[in-house]
């Protein structure tokens, strides 16, 4: 199990953000009840999925550690919306929302780190890019599978029209690690 500060290196070392900061945002998502609780004492607390996707939706702003908590509560809750590709894949497949997607992506990285570790255009070769819009929250999921992108779109379908665009981006390699801290520690 990654404990509370093997996640935070490791969300801070993939991110580019330095650790001071991850900390202080995961200290409030602890606040807030959007991370496992600490074991009293000397224990280490078992990290989730969940916790893990938290953390990254908070980081990957590089907001104020103050609007963590909002950051997390506006992103994980955004409903599946669509595929763009492609009508043979349900839209929630990944999950029902982008905080369920991105937990489980977590989870199944790692497992197929040989696909995603693949030259591009090697056969079974996969990659992920996640995608998240703003100020109006939204984000989308592209998965490349053998060549074919799956775009798996989260929040409302068209936003208004506003001419400030912000977006955050991050890889399967964060997604990789990440997932990777978290499950060597459920295999232990």
């Amino acid at each position: 199990m990654a404990s509370q500060k093997e996640l935070i290196a490791v969300v801070a070392d993939n991110m580019g953000v330095p650790k001071e900061t991850v900390t202080v945002v995961d200290r409030y998502l602890a606040e807030a009840g959007l991370r496992t609780r600490a074991l009293r004492g000397r224990g280490n607390t078992p990290m989730t999925y969940h916790d893990a996707a938290h953390l990254i939706i908070a980081t990957a702003w590089d907001a104020n550690p103050k609007d963590a908590v909002q950051l997390v509560k506006a992103y994980r809750d955004l409903p599946a919306s669509r595929v763009k590709e492609s009508a043979f894949v349900a839209f929630d497949a990944l999950g029902s929302t982008f905080g369920a997607a991105l937990a489980n992506m977590l989870e199944s990285v790692p497992e197929d780190r040989e696909a995603f570790s693949a030259v591009e255009g090697a056969p079974g070769h996969m990659s992920v890019r996640v995608i998240m819009y703003g100020p109006e929250p939204r984000a989308e999921i592209i998965l490349m599978k053998d060549d074919q992108p799956h775009t798996f779109e989260f929040g409302p379908m068209f936003s208004r029209p506003i001419d400030l665009r912000r977006t955050a981006e991050f890889s399967q390699l964060t997604l990789g690690f990440v997932g990777e801290s978290i499950a060597d520690g459920l295999d232990k």
